[in-house]
C-alpha cells in the first residue's frame, strides 16, 4: 500500500488502519486478524478505552509482534458513556483529572510508554470554546505520554469539528465517511487537507458492515442503531445497498472494493479505520486499497446520486399521527 501523509505530523501511515472496536482475542489472548494486518503493512491501530477489552487485546498482540511498531491511536473515555446524542457541558464528560486517569489506564493496558494519537471520544461544537481539555492534552504531550492529539466526531456530525480543524487546534480528526455519508468530502476533508490536519475515516462500510455486502434484514435487526428501526426504513436501506452493489458490479468490483476505494478517493483522507474480524477480511480490504482511488466520474456520481443523509439514532418504530416515521 502506498503510504499517506498524516496531516502535518511528519508521519506517514498506511491508507488502511486496523479498527479495533470489535476486535476479538484468540486462545492466547492475541488477535490473529491484527497480526495479519501488521504483516500486510497496516501501520496504524485505532482503539479506545470505551471498547471493552480492545486495548488489552491490542496490547497483548503488540507484545507478540516482532515487526515495526505501528502507530497506536486510542480515545479518552467519557465520564458518562451512555450519553452520545444530546449536548451536556464538557465538565460532565471530560475534566483534566478524568483525561489524565483515562490516559494512565490506557498506557498500562496497552503496555506503552507513549500513545501516538490521543483522541477525545465525543464532541459537541460548543466544546470548541472550552480550554481545559486542550490544556490537559497539551500537558500530556509535553510529558511525553502523548505524541499527537485529536478529536473523534460523533456519527454524522463532522461539521462539529470544523473550527478545531480551521484553527489547527488538533493534529487529527476522525469522522464517519462512506458512500451514503459523503458530505465530509465537501467540508472537513478539504479543509483538513488545506490546514495540515490528519483525517481518519470510519464506518466506510456503514452500519453492520452493510456496505461490505453482508447486510440482511436479519443482520440489521441486531445492529444497536437499527434494532428499533421501522420495517420501511430497513427496506429502504437494503434497496440503497443493492443500488450501490449494482454500481460496483457494473465496474467489475465488489461492494467492499467500491466502499474502500471510494473512501480513499481524496488525498485529504489520511487513512480509513476498518474493523476486520479475520485475516481474509484484512486481505480483501488491503487488496481494495492497493487498487487506488475510484475513477473521478464514478466517485462524483456516487457523491451526487447515492448520498443518503440519515442518522439511525433517530430512526425508530415511533409514529407521527399514526404513521411510521420515515427517513
Amino acid at each position: 500500500m502506498q503510504l499517506r501523509e498524516f496531516g502535518s505530523t511528519g508521519v506517514s501511515v498506511s491508507p488502511v488502519a486496523f479498527g479495533a472496536m470489535r476486535i476479538t482475542a484468540d486462545s492466547g489472548g492475541t488477535s490473529s486478524a491484527l497480526l495479519h494486518a501488521l504483516e500486510r503493512g497496516v501501520s496504524m491501530i485505532d482503539t479506545a478505552r470505551n471498547y471493552g477489552e480492545s486495548e488489552a487485546i491490542v496490547g497483548q498482540t503488540l507484545r507478540e509482534w516482532r515487526g515495526p511498531r505501528p502507530l497506536v491511536a486510542t480515545k479518552v473515555k467519557p465520564k458518562d458513556v451512555s450519553n452520545w446524542r444530546f449536548y451536556v457541558p464538557m465538565s460532565e464528560q471530560f475534566t483534566r483529572a478524568s483525561i489524565v486517569d483515562s490516559v494512565e489506564t490506557s498506557l498500562r493496558t496497552l503496555g506503552l510508554e507513549c500513545i501516538d494519537l490521543l483522541q477525545i471520544h465525543q464532541w459537541y461544537y460548543r466544546w470548541s470554546h472550552e480550554t481545559e481539555w486542550l490544556e490537559a492534552l497539551d500537558a500530556l504531550r509535553a510529558s511525553g505520554k502523548v505524541r499527537f492529539i485529536g478529536v473523534s466526531a460523533q456519527d454524522h456530525e463532522h461539521d462539529g469539528v470544523l473550527r478545531l480543524v480551521d484553527d489547527r487546534v488538533v493534529d487529527a480528526v476522525q469522522v464517519v465517511l462512506n458512500a451514503f455519508e459523503s458530505r465530509p468530502f465537501v467540508s472537513v476533508v478539504p479543509l483538513a487537507e488545506a490546514r495540515g490536519v490528519g483525517v481518519i475515516a470510519r464506518c466506510v462500510f456503514d452500519h453492520s458492515a452493510a456496505l461490505a455486502g453482508v447486510a440482511t434484514r436479519e443482520s440489521l435487526a441486531h445492529d444497536v442503531k437499527l434494532s428499533n428501526a421501522s420495517p420501511e426504513i430497513v427496506t429502504e436501506y437494503l434497496r440503497r445497498i443493492d443500488r450501490l452493489r449494482d454500481e460496483a458490479t457494473a465496474h467489475a468490483m465488489t461492494l467492499v472494493q467500491l466502499s474502500v476505494r471510494f473512501a480513499l478517493s481524496r488525498p485529504g483522507v489520511s487513512t480509513i479505520a476498518v474493523s476486520s474480524a479475520t485475516p481474509g477480511q484484512v486481505d480483501d480490504v488491503v487488496a481494495a486499497a492497493e487498487r487506488g482511488p475510484l475513477p473521478w466520474a464514478l466517485f462524483d456520481r456516487i457523491c451526487r446520486e447515492h448520498v443518503w443523509v440519515k442518522n439511525f439514532y433517530y430512526f425508530s418504530k415511533a409514529t407521527v399521527d399514526g404513521q411510521p416515521m420515515r427517513p
